[in-house]
């Protein structure tokens, strides 16, 4: 199996301490990136030559919010087609409403217990 990585933006360290946490539980080869500042991250992004499988990309940010973030790497060719999945405390029906304007992969409500949030990351990252 290809080892995969990810990239997760988000400003709140305990949010960040159980994603982190989840991702470990699973049976997969998984590499974490984490930034708490968005527009660092899409600087980063810009320069890297390697990038992530995935982006795990809480809406509420300073500096960029999800959306304004999401606008920012499709206009970038070797960003765009990075999979990005919307992680925040939105409903999915609220997520999909607020990005129906751009490309994402996923809404991923963040879920109310830990083994929520391992089940449905092992589906995202099949």
């Amino acid at each position: 199996m290809k080892k995969k990585n990810i990239l997760l933006i988000d400003d709140d360290p305990d949010d960040t301490e159980i994603f982190v946490e989840a991702i470990k539980t699973l049976d997969k080869e998984i590499e974490i990136t984490i930034s708490n500042n968005s527009l660092e991250a899409l600087q980063n992004l810009k320069a890297a030559s390697d990038i992530p499988d995935y982006i795990f990309l809480d809406m509420q940010m300073p500096y960029l919010s999800g959306i304004e973030f999401c606008q920012e790497i499709a206009k970038q060719p070797n960003l765009s087609k990075i999979k990005v999945v919307i992680y925040s405390s939105h409903s999915a029906n609220r997520l999909k409403e607020m990005t129906k304007d751009i490309n994402t992969a996923h809404f991923l409500s963040k879920p109310n217990s830990f083994t929520e949030l391992v089940e449905l990351l092992d589906t995202i990252l099949q």
